[in-house]
């Protein structure tokens, strides 16, 4: 079919810790999560029935994001960790990849999704 687009979604967890500048807020103090990534990247059907292979892009989301976030302080990362500066940064590792969209979940009930 032409113009078909699908999209598919790889995902991984990290366990990390931050503090950030939010005046007032017990997030000033340094405090973990477990966060949930979800990267999202369209394509077309190719050859074989398959867009993407998910064991490639798996990989990939370990080799560029997770491997330097997992059990680590974001502090000493990024000036002001937030779940949207993250997210524009993991956007930044997985653009070359074609990567449309990230989901971060800072905890099962707060997520920030990013589209560039």
């Amino acid at each position: 079919m032409e113009n078909e687009k699908f999209l598919l979604t790889v995902s991984a967890t990290f366990d990390a810790a931050h503090s950030i500048r939010l005046p007032g807020s017990a997030c000033e103090k340094l405090h973990g999560h477990s966060w949930k990534l979800e990267a999202v990247f369209a394509g077309a059907l190719g050859e074989g029935g398959l867009v993407r292979d998910f064991l490639e892009l798996e990989k990939a989301l370990r080799e560029r994001v997770i491997s330097g976030l997992d059990h680590s302080n974001l502090n000493e990362r990024f000036d002001q960790p937030t779940t949207e500066m993250l997210c524009r940064w993991i956007w930044s590792q997985l653009l070359p990849l074609g990567v449309v969209e990230i989901r971060l979940w800072e905890t099962p009930n707060y997520s920030v999704i990013y589209r560039g």
